[in-house]
């Protein structure tokens, strides 16, 4: 009975989080919730705009007055088909106790290279600042299917992949907001596609090297087998070709069925490959949100004569300064260089 009840107000509380947050009106009656949703969210659900929800028991003595709500149902079904059409999307803000105040110059020194540079800090600043860890989904399918799971976080402000912080968010204390999350604007959306792209192949690579091997293994194995049977077949054929009695027509029979043994060989190789290849889904499953206190760090890289001034980031989630994007290509990078233009580039656009 217990764990009937908890698992009622449970389903009940989620109904009522999906109105609202559908733009619904809820309003509570007892053991009922009297429904009010805009004409669009209701015609997803194939409901008329008001309506009443309520227990699977409530339900069963007038079911044309009150629609069960409760594990199984098909309301509550729709409804968690439809709130798992979209990634979900969390905002928080990260709490610290201690964030560092010095000794940026020696960090930097140890974090980064510089080509035909030399860095200078200049002064500091506590700030705040945006990232985004977006968990995404990966499927891997060849003549088997590995699936899982990879975390990419980007600060937003840079446009720059952070590693190892995604781990590090696990001893971070979090105040999440309860409020409706604000979303991307398209430009940060964009920046995420562009991180995306560049780098989650690679990271899913990464991730699934047992599985090429092993797939390269199987592939080379039966590459192998294939090559070892034709070139059998083939000396087969051509033995029997050298016997005795064979009349012109069957000989050049043999002769064309030898000299096609190359096409259907090069054919089942090609089979191999569509067998063996490896094709790879990626796609966002959830985003999380976090502003971040941080501190800037004002630097000058010098290079001869020439001189630039940015900014770097003192990450205190992975007490590290992050990656410097790029100002050519915006790759984020520890290897930078002063150009002739004074941009400060990463080692493959510096040439």
């Amino acid at each position: 009975m217990n764990f009937e009840g908890h698992e009622q107000i449970d389903a009940m509380d989620f109904a009522c989080r999906f109105f609202k947050a559908r733009g619904g009106v809820v309003e509570d009656q007892g053991l009922t919730r009297d429904i009010l949703l805009p004409e669009a969210a209701a015609q997803t659900l194939g409901m008329d705009e008001f309506f009443r929800v309520g227990p699977e028991a409530v339900a069963a003595e007038d079911r044309s007055k009150v629609h069960a709500v409760q594990l199984h149902t098909p309301l509550l079904d729709r409804m968690l088909t439809l709130a798992g059409e979209s990634a979900p999307f969390a905002r928080a803000e990260l709490k610290f106790d201690y964030i560092k105040t010095q000794g940026f110059d020696r960090l930097i020194e140890d974090r980064f290279q510089f080509h035909k540079s030399k860095i200078r800090v200049i002064k500091t600043g506590e700030a705040r600042t945006r990232y985004l860890v977006l968990t995404c989904r990966y499927t891997a399918q060849s003549d088997e299917i590995k699936q899982g799971l990879l975390e990419i976080c980007v600060n937003l402000d840079t446009g720059v992949v952070i590693p190892d912080m995604a781990q590090g968010l696990s001893h971070v204390q979090k105040d999440f907001s309860v409020k409706k999350a604000r979303g991307l604007n398209e430009k940060e959306i964009e920046s995420i596609r562009t991180v995306v792209s560049r780098y989650g192949q690679d990271l899913v690579q990464e991730r699934l090297a047992s599985f090429v091997e092993s797939m390269n293994r199987r592939f080379q194995r039966d590459t192998a087998s294939l090559d070892a049977y034709y070139q059998a077949l083939e000396k087969e054929m051509r033995q029997n070709l050298s016997r005795s009695g064979l009349s012109q027509d069957l000989v050049r029979e043999r002769e064309e069925k030898i000299a096609m043994i190359p096409a259907e060989l090069a054919a089942k190789k090609k089979d191999l490959l569509n067998k063996y290849g490896i094709r790879i889904d990626f796609k966002p499953a959830a985003a999380m949100y976090l502003t971040s206190a941080c501190v800037r760090v004002f630097v000058r890289l010098i290079s001869g004569r020439n001189n630039a001034d940015f900014t770097m980031i003192y990450n205190p989630v992975t007490k590290d300064m992050d990656p410097v994007a790029c100002q050519s290509c915006g790759a984020g990078t520890y290897d930078i260089g002063l150009c002739p233009n004074l941009n400060i580039n990463c080692l493959n656009c510096l040439g």
